[in-house]
């Protein structure tokens, strides 16, 4: 299923979304279209990526982790 809004691509960004779009480029060598996806609301932005390597880098073993991923998508009816 595609996305129900339109990803915001970096042209398309505020400056300050585009300094967020070249730092994920430059660490990830791409910009997640969750990024893309929460520019919609710019101010939700810097939030969500001080708090995104607690989620990336947490406690729980990756294959738990995973699990999880693929259960909240499940019951929320999305793709993963």
């Amino acid at each position: 299923m595609p996305a129900r809004l339109p990803y915001v691509e970096r042209d398309q960004a505020p400056p300050a979304v585009q300094e967020v779009y070249d730092k994920a480029q430059k660490a990830m060598g791409r910009v997640s279209n969750l990024f893309k996806l929460m520019a919609h609301h710019p101010m939700s932005l810097p939030p969500f990526l001080a708090w995104y390597p607690t989620l990336r880098e947490g406690a729980l073993d990756i294959k738990l982790r995973q699990l999880a991923y693929v259960k909240a998508s499940q019951l929320n009816g999305c793709n993963y």
